[in-house]
């Protein structure tokens, strides 16, 4: 038989089926939870900017429809405007979104904020 090299170990092992890439099942386990931790470490600073973000708009929403806040203040609070989820058009303007809130720029640095 074959002799292949365990992914993570680097151990040589016999293959018990075609597709098996691990001498065992824990080493497969390790080697995939430390791929997704390196992933959860590549995104991390990018994911807690987002999420506090959304916990800001979401306070400041509350149960209303819209607010109009001013850039300083969001600022204050602790909003990050270089990152957004995704940007969309609606009536000839362009809303930055952070998920399902919605930023609209008004005149004098004043914000809408909306859920989309």
């Amino acid at each position: 038989m074959e002799q292949l090299q365990d992914l993570l170990t680097g151990e040589p092992f016999t293959p018990t089926r075609s597709d098996q890439k691990f001498a065992n099942r824990q080493n497969q386990i390790r080697y995939n939870n430390l791929k997704a931790r390196e992933k959860r470490k590549a995104k991390g600073q990018i994911d807690r900017t987002l999420d506090t973000n959304r916990s800001i708009l979401k306070k400041l929403l509350g149960n209303k429809k819209e607010v109009i806040k001013s850039r300083d203040y969001l600022l204050g609070a602790g909003f990050h405007f270089g990152i957004s989820t995704h940007k969309i058009e609606r009536e000839g303007k362009l809303l930055s979104c952070v998920y399902e809130y919605a930023l609209i720029l008004l005149k004098d640095d004043q914000l809408l904020i909306t859920k989309t």
